[in-house]
């Protein structure tokens, strides 16, 4: 896994996630992701991708991601917008949370995945 997966799960805790942020990641990425090779991301894929975001950005491996560690991958809005607490970090639950209300708008069909 590389950097720019990383940078591709903070596309999607921008809350701006879609099928089309999801088809202009780098198709390696893309495929690192997409561990069935289908061209779709299963709900799955999405979580153990955003699973691995979460743990690289937590540099200190303590169980959330301060203003610091998010500042490569995430803008200052965005970083507020998922710590729903405003204690200045990101919170393990506060990034599930953020990443389920991603998914869940990115799937404009409801069908469980991002295609």
């Amino acid at each position: 896994m590389t950097r720019g997966l990383i940078i591709a799960a903070a596309v999607l805790l921008a809350g701006t996630a879609s099928a089309e942020n999801v088809a202009e990641l780098h198709e390696n990425e893309l495929k690192a992701i997409d561990a069935n090779n289908d061209g779709f991301l299963s709900r799955d894929e999405f979580d153990a991708f955003s699973d691995y975001a979460f743990q690289e950005m937590d540099e200190d491996k303590n169980g959330s991601v301060g203003l610091q560690e998010a500042k490569p991958f995430l803008d200052i809005k965005q970083f507020q917008d998922a710590d729903r607490d405003n204690d200045d970090f990101i919170s393990r639950a506060e990034y599930d949370t953020q990443m389920n209300d991603d998914f869940l708008s990115a799937d404009k069909n409801q069908n469980g995945q991002l295609d």
